[in-house]
C-alpha cells in the first residue's frame, strides 16, 4: 500500500503531464476515468487483497504479472475477452535494436547529425557517428542510448526551439 501511495504521489504526476502534452500536441482531448477522485478514494480504502492478488480461477498458476489490478480484472471478467483480461503488464521501453537498423536508421542519422542538433553543443559529431556505426555493425547494441539521444533532441526542438509537432514529418535544416 505504501508503494502504491508513493507512486501516486511521485510517478503518476509525470505520466499525466506526458499524457496531457501528447494528447494536446495532436489536438485530442483525453480522459483518465479511473482517476476519478471518488473511485480512487474508495479503492484506496479497500483491503490490499482486493488490489493485488494472484489467487483467482483465471490465474491458476499464480502468475505474479497478473496480480496487479485484481479488482479491475475481476470487474471486467465477462466484459473483456480473456486474451485482453489476462494480458501481462507491460511497461514502456525503448524500441528494439532492429528499429534502428534499415530505413529508420537513415532518419536517425539525419536528425542526430543535423546542423541544428549539433549547433546546441550537447552532442559531439564524432561521438554520435561512432555510436551509430557501432550499432549498425552490430558491435554494440546502443538502442537505449540512441533512444535517449532522439528523445532529448525531440524535447529540445519542442521546448527549446518552440517547434510544433507538425515539424516531425521530416527534419528541418536550419
Amino acid at each position: 500500500r505504501q508503494a502504491l501511495y508513493f507512486e501516486a504521489k511521485t510517478f503518476l504526476h509525470g505520466l499525466l503531464v506526458v499524457e496531457d502534452k501528447l494528447s494536446m500536441a495532436h489536438s485530442l482531448e483525453s480522459r483518465v476515468p479511473l482517476l476519478d477522485h471518488e473511485l480512487v478514494d474508495f479503492v484506496t480504502g479497500l483491503p490490499t487483497r482486493y488490489i493485488i492478488n494472484t489467487r483467482w480461477e483465471k490465474n491458476p498458476m499464480g502468475d505474479e504479472n497478473l496480480a496487479g489490478k485484481y479488482l479491475f480484472r475481476r470487474a471486467m471478467d465477462g466484459v473483456l475477452p480473456d486474451h485482453i483480461l489476462l494480458k501481462r503488464k507491460q511497461g514502456f521501453s525503448a524500441p528494439e535494436q532492429s528499429w534502428y537498423q534499415g530505413p529508420l536508421m537513415s532518419y536517425v542519422k539525419v536528425l542526430l547529425l543535423d546542423r541544428r542538433t549539433l549547433s546546441r553543443g550537447f552532442f559531439q559529431e564524432a561521438a554520435i557517428r561512432r555510436v551509430l556505426d557501432e550499432h549498425l555493425t552490430g558491435q554494440v547494441n546502443h538502442r537505449l542510448l540512441i533512444w535517449s539521444l532522439l528523445s532529448f533532441e525531440f524535447w529540445s526542438r519542442l521546448f527549446m526551439d518552440g517547434d510544433g509537432m507538425s515539424q516531425y514529418s521530416g527534419v528541418s535544416q536550419r
